[in-house]
């Protein structure tokens, strides 16, 4: 295979890059590794690939790889690198701050590996988001979460993004309730009720998340209450205000699975999407059954109004 054919090739299998300042970034954050895996033998103008020949044939022959041609494999990884890019512009947009601290070189190496290997839309669309939000915030996931989705299925994938519509906040804890996980008894019907009509299981939701390193299920909320103290927990929806009487102490345990400090790196990433809304069904039936497991405490749940005057709706669990 002549160049020529070699740039034609690279040129078909290729997405074209939208002239957008995100991309321009985006492209940017990723050029040393492209250059270092690629150039001199391949360069962009507007989205198109081009070689230069003479250069190309004076390294290659001062590595000793004179004869050496892109693959089609090379050529893939290129591909699904260029539209993991143009899926993480979609995530950003123009007026976008990027951060001026520099990404982290191996950070973007084993990036760029990844995303070379992977093909499936769903997955690279996952992909961009991590590219986005590291774009913005360099440091925002670890290595070691980068490992772990790397690993992931695009069903494992799945599973995640539609469990982080029931993550709670409480200070550093993140947490899904398992109400409606358990076998139902009579604190818990309705929420199990709920997560059966949803189709969401223990097997085939939780125990893959865990398998995945996201969510942990060794833990519980315990929290003891004194005079006057209240535990907050909050989504992107609404916060919950739980109060113990005065001048008694209460102790609540509530179990809970627990996302890993990976798990939290991700949930981050996922409420980013313009599309991310918290569930409010499941959730708020579940504090309604634990008013009734501990009636001794005033449970409430204020949503949130946008209003500074009035940042909290009336209680929506009366």
């Amino acid at each position: 295979m002549d160049q020529n054919q070699i740039i034609e090739l690279i040129n078909n299998n290729l997405p074209i890059i939208a002239a957008s300042p995100v991309i321009v970034k985006l492209i940017e954050s990723m050029g040393n590794v492209v250059k270092t895996l690629y150039l001199p033998t391949l360069t962009y103008k507007k989205g198109k690939a081009e070689v230069d020949v003479e250069l190309y044939r004076k390294e290659r022959t001062n590595d000793f790889l004179e004869n050496q041609t892109f693959t089609l494999y090379e050529i893939t990884k290129l591909k699904n690198f260029i539209n993991t890019v143009n899926f993480a512009a979609e995530e950003l947009n123009d007026t976008v701050e990027f951060s001026k601290e520099p990404m982290d070189f191996d950070w973007m190496m084993r990036f760029f590996d990844a995303v070379g290997n992977i093909s499936n839309e769903n997955l690279q669309k996952l992909w961009a988001k991590v590219l986005a939000g590291e774009t913005k915030e360099p440091g925002k996931v670890s290595l070691r979460t980068f490992d772990i989705l790397r690993n992931m299925s695009q069903r494992e994938a799945q599973i995640f993004n539609d469990l982080c519509r029931y993550v709670l906040i409480s200070g550093d804890c993140y947490f899904i309730q398992t109400d409606g996980f358990r076998e139902p008894d009579s604190t818990n019907e309705k929420s199990k009720e709920i997560m059966n009509e949803k189709g969401f299981m223990y097997s085939t939701h939780i125990i893959p998340l865990v398998e995945c390193g996201l969510l942990s299920i060794d833990n519980s909320l315990a929290t003891s209450f004194i005079t006057e103290r209240v535990l907050t927990v909050c989504n992107t929806e609404f916060s919950v205000f739980i109060t113990a009487p005065e001048d008694k102490e209460t102790t609540m345990n509530v179990d809970a699975y627990f996302l890993t400090r990976s798990g939290i790196e991700l949930f981050n990433i996922a409420v980013q999407d313009k599309n991310f809304s918290a569930d409010t069904q499941y959730t708020l039936t579940c504090f309604k059954e634990m008013q009734k497991q501990y009636p001794e405490l005033d449970i409430r749940a204020h949503a949130f109004t946008g209003n500074p005057d009035e940042p909290y709706s009336d209680n929506l669990l009366d």
